[in-house]
């Protein structure tokens, strides 16, 4: 284990969205006071697929300590690794207080989102998984996150609430159903009610209609976009479904998927 624990993990494979990602890890650590750990991987380089990995990697951390030179986070490190990428950053994600993943790399994996990389971190990483798509500088301090009165809804509102705390934001619930149902609607009032609200401001909203376009009309105005794994419909394909692939589309803020 590399990786600080508490920090904010970045995956960074050096193409324009790893950066991208790397300038939101950065802000979200130094607003935190937690270190930033970036782990790069031989398999998530650009360049001549022939060369040996250790100077793919080389010359990657080379232009990532340059960056890092001007980091906001108050400590940084990097670690090196040679194999899966995936598997390396569910093995660090353990300790991490969230892991940042760029939408996109360039390269043998093509996308961060559709890719294998993304699928296997979002399937197996025990701490919450941030994509970031575009360059995104806080506006609102709104969090948005979808409830949906399941278990995995309920650690995806929970963190939403610690990060609005840690993050002096405010958090929107939103509910998305195709027609009230009696059963689901107490046990998402169980969710909200079952919470710490510490100070947080909280605003509910039940809504009905397609989740993915409720939620990512939702994100024009937030900061973060958060999400369960597994749920009831229609939450239940966050993963690898099409509603994670929609929002992590078209998703107007970053997306942090929840276990």
């Amino acid at each position: 284990m590399t990786t600080p624990e508490g920090a904010i993990l970045l995956g960074y494979g050096g193409s324009d969205h790893s950066k991208i990602a790397l300038n939101w890890a950065d802000n979200i650590a130094a607003k935190l006071s937690r270190p930033l750990h970036v782990l790069v991987s031989a398999l998530h380089v650009r360049g001549a697929a022939d060369a040996p990995q250790h100077l793919q990697a080389g010359y990657v951390t080379d232009e990532l300590n340059q960056l890092l030179a001007n980091a906001k986070a108050a400590r940084t490190s990097v670690t090196n690794v040679l194999n899966s990428p995936g598997e390396a950053i569910v093995r660090e994600n353990k300790d991490a207080y969230l892991t940042v993943l760029g939408a996109r790399t360039q390269g043998p994996l093509q996308s961060m989102v559709n890719g294998s990389v993304s699928q296997h971190v979002t399937r197996h990483a025990s701490g919450p998984v941030v994509v970031v798509r575009e360059p995104h500088t806080p506006r609102t301090g709104l969090i948005v996150v979808g409830i949906d009165g399941s278990e995995p809804s309920k650690h995806a509102f929970e963190f939403a609430m610690r990060h609005a705390r840690d993050t002096d934001g405010r958090v929107l619930a939103m509910h998305v159903h195709h027609k009230h149902d009696g059963d689901t609607d107490e046990k998402v009032e169980q969710v909200l009610g079952g919470t710490q609200l510490n100070g947080v401001s909280v605003q509910i909203e039940h809504v009905q209609g397609e989740a993915s376009e409720k939620l990512a009309e939702a994100s024009r105005e937030a900061d973060l976009l958060v999400t369960g794994t597994r749920g009831r419909s229609p939450l239940s394909t966050l993963i690898l479904g099409s509603v994670t692939q929609a929002l992590l589309q078209h998703s107007q803020c970053p997306v942090a998927v929840v276990r």
